[in-house]
């Protein structure tokens, strides 16, 4: 239901609901419901400005003066006092993620770690990627049919960006766990009793990450969490012990929950259409482009938020200071007015890199390089080693209740005998 009041006032979507089982399963059917002329709506579920245009989203990443990142990781709903006390106790104040701050503090943080993580460091990790999925995929017999997420995209971009960070191998199923949580509690709409056994867990992941950095500091090693110290030993006011344990509670969570998703999407829009697949099997050179599109398609973070600043103008709507902003990133992918016929999934199409999967502008992901090397290698080796695989028929997709991430919980495949 949509209504309007007022001049320049936005119409309002009373049943647009993110975390509703049916939005889960397939936001699109609810993006292709939407009235053709409305950029903009506000939705009373969440509370939020909910924006759909390429335009207003590019313009809104673009103007850090106008919409601020703060809400970015704050939780959507209104934690319960004891829950809000929980993480913000055990005598350790968080430090806001790079992710969720602004210029200058945002800048002071990015340029060290831009720095710490560039392309070569990056390229660096191709023969450890390799050698991950080899080990991965090694495991799996494929006479019988295997969850692809369990086997593959669960574990290997989290063995990646811990191996990356420094973290010390058996701590690794702890931190998968901490993430989970922090999924749920962030960005999605736990029950009260429920929100305070999350936020213990969660401030267990802060505490344990001062640990490791702290201990990193006497330690050093080739990691990137090492890379980070050396600024710091530079010059220790331009980047803090706190800061570094903020960046890498960034890292931890962005560089694993949203790769994880990629591959799942990547690989399940290839595989519902069987001659997508065998297209990639036959000419793996179109790889990159299967990558690209899934990101425009059906990307691994479908919104991102941002808070207006100041009273503004956008996609014709008057928004007031403080305006909670949802941006639909999901919805920019399929914009008609930028990608020729959006609802159909091209593994030829040329202007796909123009997706705002990563975002834009000072906040563009660091970690895009990493994450679309890890989704070609994952690829190019599933797609040489089991070239006949095949979706197992009649399986529900289900995926984690929250706002920004997807990305199946299971995707069962299989390679039939007579491939």
């Amino acid at each position: 239901m949509m209504s309007s009041h007022g001049h320049g006032a936005c119409p309002v979507n009373a049943s647009f609901d993110p975390l509703a089982r049916a939005f889960l399963g397939d936001p699109f059917a609810v993006l292709a419901s939407l009235p053709g002329d409305t950029p903009i709506f506000y939705a009373p579920s969440i509370d939020y400005y909910v924006v759909t245009r390429y335009a207003d989203i590019k313009s809104v990443f673009l103007d850090t003066e106008t919409y601020s990142a703060a809400l970015t990781q704050l939780p959507l709903v209104q934690l319960v006092p004891d829950a809000a006390q929980m993480l913000l106790g055990s005598g350790h104040k968080p430090q806001p993620s790079m992710v969720s701050i602004d210029p200058p503090a945002h800048t002071r943080l990015r340029s060290p770690t831009a720095r710490a993580f560039t392309p070569g460091r990056v390229a660096q990790m191709e023969p450890t990627i390799r050698c991950t999925i080899d080990q991965l995929l090694n495991d799996i017999g494929p006479s019988s049919p295997f969850d692809l997420v369990s086997r593959l995209t669960f574990p290997l971009p989290a063995t990646i960006i811990f191996s990356f960070l420094g973290i010390p191998e058996r701590d690794w199923p702890q931190l998968k766990e901490w993430c989970g949580h922090r999924a749920v509690l962030g960005f999605g709409s736990p029950k009260p009793e429920e929100q305070v056994q999350r936020a213990t867990k969660v401030a267990a992941y802060r505490r344990y990450l001062a640990t490791f950095v702290a201990s990193k500091a006497i330690v050093r090693d080739d990691d990137f969490t090492s890379a980070l110290l050396a600024i710091h030993d530079e010059n220790p006011n331009a980047l803090t012990h706190e800061e570094i344990s903020s960046i890498v509670y960034g890292l931890t969570f962005a560089g694993h929950e949203t790769t994880n998703c990629l591959i799942g999407n990547l690989v399940y829009r290839l595989l519902e259409k069987p001659e997508r697949w065998d297209a990639v099997v036959a000419d793996p050179e179109l790889i990159p482009n299967a990558i690209d599109e899934t990101l425009r398609y059906d990307p691994p973070v479908t919104a991102w938020r941002r808070l207006t600043k100041r009273p503004v103008t956008l996609g014709g709507v008057d928004l007031p200071e403080g305006a909670k902003l949802f941006l639909w990133l999901a919805a920019s992918g399929r914009d008609a007015s930028v990608f020729p016929a959006p609802e159909s999934f091209n593994l030829n199409r040329s202007d796909t890199s123009k997706s705002l999967a990563f975002g834009l502008g000072i906040h563009y992901c660091l970690g895009a390089a990493l994450g679309k090397l890890e989704a070609h290698l994952a690829l190019e080796a599933l797609t040489s080693r089991f070239p006949g695989l095949r979706l197992v028929g009649g399986q529900e997709l289900s995926f984690l209740p929250n706002i920004s991430f997807r990305g199946p919980q299971s995707l069962w495949v299989e390679v039939p005998e007579d491939s």
